[in-house]
């Protein structure tokens, strides 16, 4: 191999890891990921990781596992766009969460609990931004 050949290898080389790497990190939101947090008391608040927005727009899904036993939280998208708050989730709970956020954006969920909860809730699931 000349050294103009093995420079064109190694381009084409580049270019076929960097298109991997960049699809994996631009499909982020399609897959469900887990989430364990600690949510305040007296109205705290708890977040998720963050994942990158796939489709504008498109509704985030959550799916709790636990809600801290008897308790129920509520929860939205946080990101470019703040969702509106969904309320009552509990335990074994799927739900679609309003998203306006624009593709490649950053989004977590924001998870809160009511004024008089007096104990920290545990929450955990999956959810994905879409």
């Amino acid at each position: 191999m000349n050294k103009r050949t093995r420079r064109a290898a190694a381009a084409v080389g580049l270019v076929a890891l960097l298109s991997v790497a960049g699809a994996g990190i631009a499909q982020a939101g399609t897959t469900n990921k887990p989430y364990n947090t600690t949510v305040g008391p007296y109205n705290g608040s708890g977040y998720t990781e963050y994942q990158t927005q796939y489709t504008s727009g498109a509704s985030a899904q959550l799916h709790s596992g636990t809600v801290g036993g008897v308790y129920k939280v509520d929860v939205r998208v946080d990101g470019y766009h703040i969702g509106t708050w969904t309320r009552n989730v509990t335990d074994n709970d799927s739900r679609l969460l309003n998203n306006d956020n624009p593709k490649g954006k950053s989004v977590r969920l924001h998870f809160s609990n009511d004024l008089d909860v007096s104990k920290a809730v545990q929450v955990t699931g999956t959810w994905r931004s879409n």
